[in-house]
């Protein structure tokens, strides 16, 4: 039996939440809705874009459409995804390449592959 190692990107091996939160932010602005705290868009993050720009929309007040909001937050994401996220959480690098000498090493994420693979590039 082959075993490999699965690594989730964001919180385990990349510190995102910066950009996640200026993204989601710069999105609200957009569409004129109150911008969040950073720890309100820790709270939304890990289930996927959809459920953080749906839990980050107001539930009140006059909004596009949540399908409208995702596209444009994906879109504008994916050209600032690593804007804010500086390096690696300190070890993993060598934890990775560690491990890489004896397994085979795959990034797991809920982020569009363009976004996941432009992080895995840089870092």
């Amino acid at each position: 039996m082959k075993i490999g190692i699965l690594f989730d990107l964001d919180g385990t091996l990349l510190d995102t939440l910066d950009d996640l939160y200026a993204a989601t932010n710069h999105t609200l602005r957009h569409f004129g809705c109150p911008e969040r705290t950073k720890d309100e868009v820790r709270r939304f993050v890990g289930n996927g874009a959809r459920n953080q720009i749906r839990m980050a929309l107001p539930e009140q007040g006059d909004h596009p459409p949540l399908e409208q909001v995702l596209a444009y937050y994906q879109n504008y994401y994916n050209q600032v995804c690593k804007d804010g996220t500086a390096a690696p959480y300190p070890g993993i690098p060598e934890a990775v390449a560690e491990l890489q000498q004896r397994y085979p090493i795959a990034v797991v994420s809920n982020k569009p592959d363009s976004a996941v693979r432009q992080l895995c590039q840089v870092y």
